[in-house]
């Protein structure tokens, strides 16, 4: 059987589709991501050179290339180090007591993380979905987009806040641990295909009060789990007002933060600049930026880490962005990517004032996925994590994995699998268990990419997950499908787990598309009806 699937593609203008990019799965590969954010930024610089604006900043300088030594060639090559117990790491947010919250997007959990290292389970089983509410956050189902730019915000009450943003909703875990839905938002249905969440930042004001940014405004949540206008007017911009007011004001906003003055900082993906929003509704243009997330600190002011590594700091009733700490890998204890860059896809500050930063691998800026943490005298090192990754992963007949259909996996006689699947329940491919595999194939996240956990088998979870020839994909088209023992990796996954394995599961080709430059053969079994993945040779093109 041939599985046959058309490729997307892009119709979009620039803006347009970086616009799409921060409010969709952001499945193309990172250098084509890359490519458009460039042309994007330099047309922004020169609209705004034109534009009546004159507090613009002249735009960041990408991360440099590798240098070369004195002899003209090429300097050795590296082995980065990174993180090896986080996967996505997206926003950060501090508790009150120095832990830190982690939501990791492909593992659909939010992690905690202690000063010494320990990391733990706060939300979220592992599995993708939606359920768990007036329960234990920690027996719910989450869902994260890929690269999710949800947020998270801790309240004094010790509550803290997130979007949940696959099922679009604003979710609360009590001091107790229990969670429950806040706000609750229809998905926007995109096309050609695919859904978007209205919602992305959260913050608390000083009083104590939940904001939340939506795709033009800024809301309020009442008392009633309802929404209020706050600011932000739904429009295009072509010639911004010399003086915004919060409701003339056009913006597509994504992080927020409060200072200790009751001023809302807010990032705006259009037009690229960051505004603040006084408690009596003034709204004053800060300039050009281009934020992950904001902070505030505990002097009370906002922190904004960058798509290019440096953090800013925003003053409380302030006039501008100021730079205020640039996160250089090379000065970074621990941390051995030569000249890449680093991107903060999350950023929080504790209250002894230690700044955490994260950067999630395929962001096209650094070598790897890695947790630092910056003390008040700037110096920066590569967070200790003593916690293996098994260890907050689902175990064995956890909510939403029975055993039935995740048994333990098997010991592999050679490195080429991190473990070997269970022989328990392996049935011969239907029709329709064949067509469920192609969607996985088309769509899966190999490597360090965990996004589809939920349609893996076990065995994947042993060990590191960078155990898999894996690279960054997204959709692709699937070209056949075939016997597994008829591909060319059947001798060696029959060496480390045995040919009953080959000869009952099948491979998926995949080719290159628009959203990657992999290709490769994704190799899957069949219990119980349900297609699971457990290998994947792939490369890069």
């Amino acid at each position: 059987m041939t599985l046959l699937e058309l490729e997307r593609t892009e119709t979009t203008s620039p803006g347009e589709a970086l616009f799409r990019e921060a409010r969709r799965l952001r499945r193309r590969r990172w250098g084509i991501g890359l490519i458009i954010l460039l042309t994007v930024v330099a047309t922004s610089v020169v609209v705004y050179a034109t534009s009546s604006r004159s507090n613009t900043p002249p735009g960041r300088i990408a991360p440099t290339t590798p240098q070369r030594n004195g002899k003209g060639t090429a300097s050795k090559a590296i082995v980065p180090t990174h993180s090896p117990d986080l996967i996505q790491p997206g926003a950060l947010a501090a508790e009150p007591n120095g832990d830190m919250l982690i939501l990791d997007s492909s593992r659909d959990q939010i992690l905690r993380l202690t000063p010494n290292g320990t990391l733990s389970v706060f939300a979220g089983t592992g599995r993708e979905g939606f359920t768990g509410d007036g329960g234990p956050a920690v027996d719910a189902e989450l869902n994260f987009n890929y690269f999710s730019e949800s947020e998270i915000a801790v309240a004094p009450s010790g509550s803290v806040y997130f979007v949940d943003d696959g099922s679009c909703r604003l979710r609360e875990v009590n001091s107790h641990g229990i969670i429950r839905t806040i706000v609750s938002l229809p998905l926007i249905h995109m096309q050609p295909s695919g859904t978007s969440c209205q919602l992305s930042g959260v913050a608390i004001s000083p009083s104590g009060v939940v904001y939340v940014s939506t795709n033009s405004d800024i809301k309020r949540v009442t008392s009633r789990g309802t929404l209020a206008w706050v600011a932000g007017k739904r429009g295009t911009v072509v010639t911004e007002p010399k003086h915004p007011t919060a409701s003339t004001v056009v913006m597509s906003p994504g992080s927020i933060a409060f200072d200790a003055h009751g001023d809302l900082d807010i990032w705006s993906w259009a037009p690229r600049v960051m505004y603040q929003l006084s408690p009596s509704g003034k709204v004053t243009n800060l300039g050009w930026a281009y934020a992950t997330q904001l902070t505030e600190t505990p002097r009370g002011n906002v922190l904004a880490g960058t798509h290019f590594g440096e953090i800013e700091s925003i003053a409380a009733q302030g006039t501008s962005v100021e730079p205020y700490r640039n996160v250089d890998p090379q000065k970074v204890d621990g941390l051995n990517w030569g000249h890449v860059g680093f991107q903060e896809n999350g950023i929080a500050v504790t209250r002894s004032g230690v700044i955490y930063v994260d950067n999630a691998q395929g962001n096209g800026y650094g070598a790897g996925t890695a947790l630092v943490r910056i003390a008040k005298n700037g110096k920066a090192e590569l967070v200790p994590i003593h916690t293996p990754l098994s260890r907050t992963l689902p175990l064995v007949g956890a909510p939403g994995f029975p055993t039935s259909l995740y048994p333990a996996p098997r010991r592999s006689a050679t490195s080429t699998l991190a473990a070997c699947p269970n022989n328990a329940g392996i049935e011969p491919f239907t029709p329709t268990a064949l067509k469920q595999s192609k969607v996985i194939a088309t769509n899966f996240q190999s490597g360090q990419y965990a996004s589809d956990i939920v349609v893996t088998d076990r065995s994947w979870w042993v060990g590191a997950f960078d155990a898999f020839q894996g690279a960054d994909l997204g959709v692709h088209l699937a070209t056949k499908e075939m016997p597994a023992e008829e591909s060319a990796d059947a001798n060696e996954i029959g060496l480390a787990c045995g040919d009953a394995l080959v000869r009952d599961s099948i491979a998926v080709s995949i080719r290159q598309s628009g959203y990657s430059g992999a290709s490769g053969t994704i190799y899957l079994l069949n219990r119980d009806g349900h297609p699971l993945v457990y290998y994947a040779a792939i490369a890069n093109n």
